[in-house]
């Protein structure tokens, strides 16, 4: 299901606002003769608006209210002249909104905090890349009450079954779930992964490119993909990272003879220099133009993945295909969240449309498709389509095939 519409946090989501934070508070309470405070000690105070912000970094025997009122003053007229000097936007947040733009996404920002700042910042940064800001406001609860957020969802014309809230922080998290909204949960903010998944994250994303899948298919519905394809026999694994599903490979090919198609993915894995310690692998083959494919196991990628539980390979010499089909005792099929496709159909397109071409532009061949990224279904002498296969199940020659499923995008 397409994401329509997208909800995001802004300090620690959109834009990294540590520096002036820290700096304004420093001149609110550095002159009432308060110790000046640090980056550190403002990432774990900020998220429940600045009154709560001013009033976690004033000593607690100095903490009256009176006092709370004349230093978040006094913040104010610091952060309003000194918002835009250290505060930038996060690596890959403006590519990312400007294709939420050209797709026709809606987005909204909901912060706590105060209105004007808010405002003023995402004008500044963003423009009209988004259309509806809301800070903290006068007799509106904060986050993590759903109010605002319903509010904010309504003026987008937006749908809670096909909207994404995007957060750093366990109150994003708690806010999204209170209005019945899919968390997720971006790592490179103020708070960690582990605080984010205890909250109820419903997805954690390690960069802004990560969030651009979700929007064209929603969250990952692993239970039924991995049913999909267990029913048709084949094995099937989930791990939300790399780093988790190495140790189940490596272990998995220890003291086997094993042998590696030609796979981007499988090098962005670090493989087979991921073996040295555990087995001897064949990348391909034994020497020059002499292949390997009668291993223990056989780990190749796959061009794409259907939902349904079918697997799509295009190749031209072959090798790699013929090594998923027969000769191996096990075939694992190792694929990055970017290779999965609704259906069948939108496999074999993503085989042809974007694997192929982008193999062709690496392999320096002269095909149109390395020229203009689609397949023309050509006959050059070039064509790296010479082969196409489906599994629709494992091949009975096999102890096992499996399919094991990386929740980031890897290789091609």
């Amino acid at each position: 299901m397409k994401i329509t519409t997208a909800i995001f946090d802004l300090d620690g989501t959109l834009l990294n606002t540590l520096g002036d934070l820290t700096d304004s508070v420093n001149c609110a309470i550095v002159r009432r003769g308060f110790a000046a405070v640090t980056e550190e000690e403002t990432r774990v105070r900020v998220g429940n608006g600045v009154r709560k912000l001013i009033e976690r970094c004033i000593p607690e025997n100095k903490r009256t209210e009176a006092m709370i009122d004349t230093c978040l003053d006094e913040f104010r007229t610091a952060y309003n002249q000194r918002m835009m000097n250290r505060t930038q936007p996060y690596d890959g947040i403006l590519p990312l909104l400007r294709q939420l733009k050209k797709a026709g996404v809606s987005v909204g920002v909901l912060s706590n905090k105060y209105d004007l700042a808010a405002k003023s910042l995402i004008r500044h940064f963003f423009g009209d890349l988004v259309q509806i800001t809301y800070g903290e406001r006068p007799d509106i609860p904060r986050k993590p009450d759903p109010t605002s957020v319903l509010q904010l969802l309504r003026e987008l014309g937006g749908d809670a079954a096909t909207t994404l809230y995007i957060g750093d922080s366990a109150t994003d998290m708690q806010t999204a779930k209170n209005a019945g909204l899919l968390a997720v949960g971006v790592t490179w903010g103020f708070r960690s992964a582990e605080e984010l998944t205890d909250a109820g994250a419903d997805a954690l994303v390690s960069s802004p490119a990560d969030l651009l899948p979700l929007f064209e298919r929603g969250l990952l519905a692993v239970d039924a993909i991995c049913q999909a394809f267990t029913k048709r026999g084949f094995g099937f694994t989930y791990f939300p990272t790399a780093a988790d599903a190495m140790p189940y490979l490596i272990n998995a090919c220890s003291g086997k003879s094993v042998s590696l198609g030609g796979s981007i993915t499988l090098k962005e894995l670090g493989f087979p220099d991921a073996f040295s310690n555990s087995t001897a692998v064949h990348w391909h083959w034994v020497r020059a133009g002499e292949f390997f494919q009668t291993p223990d196991i056989y780990l190749s990628s796959a061009n794409a993945l259907s939902e349904n539980g079918e697997v799509v390979n295009i190749d031209g010499t072959c090798n790699r295909i013929a090594g998923t089909l027969f000769g191996p005792k096990r075939c694992i099929f190792v694929c990055g969240i970017n290779k999965l496709c609704p259906d069948l159909e939108s496999a074999i397109d993503r085989a042809r449309n974007i694997a192929a071409p982008l193999n062709a532009q690496r392999l320096g061949k002269k095909t149109p498709c390395a020229v203009d990224g689609k397949c023309h279904d050509c006959q050059s002498p070039d064509r790296i389509c010479r082969a196409m296969t489906i599994h629709m199940g494992p091949p009975q020659s096999m102890e096992r095939c499996e399919i094991v499923l990386i929740g980031q995008p890897l290789g091609y």
